[in-house]
This record gives structure tokens, sequence and C-alpha cells, in this order.
């Protein structure tokens, strides 16, 4: 099996999305391959998130051991049948033992993004921008105080 574990100095990154380098690890035969990622440009988010899910493809990586990760990537390695897995704490990466190894098969493993909480991004999946504007509230349903307001205006008796 083929693995890939996102480093920089030599170490275990401690968050999977922004990892300057991945490790790969082939355990069959041993060998270890260092790949620097491109950093895209601020305006391109999904960029590196995208070359990490190529990279994984043209290396034929089976599984990716992480540290932490967000929940939209951990979904994406799910939905294209990478495994993933933790190194049990102070483990080296080098010294490869897939027993130190901790399967994680459920999304609530991952760290929900702040981003993505706050603003819809369409990047990945959508790469054209729409020229319509949308106007989706953040809640659904009146506050108190509003609710007394309109029912005053409009007369309404609960």
């Amino acid at each position: 099996m083929k693995y890939a574990i996102p480093v920089s100095n030599d170490k275990l990154f401690n968050h999977y999305s922004k990892a300057p380098q991945f490790l790969v690890i082939d355990d069959v035969t041993k060998q270890e391959e260092t790949i620097d990622l491109i950093t895209p440009e601020k305006s391109q988010t999904c960029g590196k998130k995208a070359q990490m899910l190529s990279l994984l493809a043209a290396h034929n990586v089976n599984a990716v051991i992480i540290k932490n990760i967000g929940e939209a990537m951990l979904s994406s390695l799910f939905a294209q049948g990478i495994k993933v897995f933790t190194l049990k704490r102070g483990a080296d990466i080098h010294a490869f033992d897939a027993s130190q190894l901790v399967p994680i098969e459920d999304i609530s493993y991952a760290k929900p993004s702040v981003n993505k909480q706050n603003k819809s991004h369409t990047c990945c999946k959508n790469k054209q921008a729409s020229s319509t504007f949308k106007w989706e509230p953040n809640e659904s349903r009146l506050d108190a105080k509003t609710l007394r307001n309109l029912r005053s205006l409009h007369k309404f008796h609960h």
C-alpha cells in the first residue's frame, strides 16, 4: 500500500490541507519520496486541495496519514476511496509500522471549517462565476422582537 503523509521539516504536519510537502511511502518496497506542493495564489483557494487530490492519484496513493483535517477534505478523501489514518503520538514517520496507525472511518474526526460556515465555497465544484445575485437569509425564522412588531403593525393576535 502507498501512504501519503503531509510533512514539514521531516515531521508530520499539523494540518493536512496546509502542508507544504507530502512524504509518499510504499510499505512493500519501503521507498520514500518527498513531493513539494506548489502554493496557489490567494485568489485560488481550492487550487492546493485539488493539487493534493491529483497528486494522490498520480502516485497511486491508497491511504493518507494525518494529524488534523477539515470536513470537506476528509469527505473528498472518503469519496475517492482513500483510506485515512492517524499515527499514535510520538511515532516516527520514517520508521514506518502499520501497527502504529489508527484508522479514521468517520467524518466526525474532522474539524469544521470556520471559513465554510460563513460563506459558500463553490470554487472546487463549480468554476463558473454567477452574475446573478442570490440573497439567502442566515436565519429562516424571525426573532421574538420582530414578530411582536409585525403583529402590532398588522394587528395579529396570537
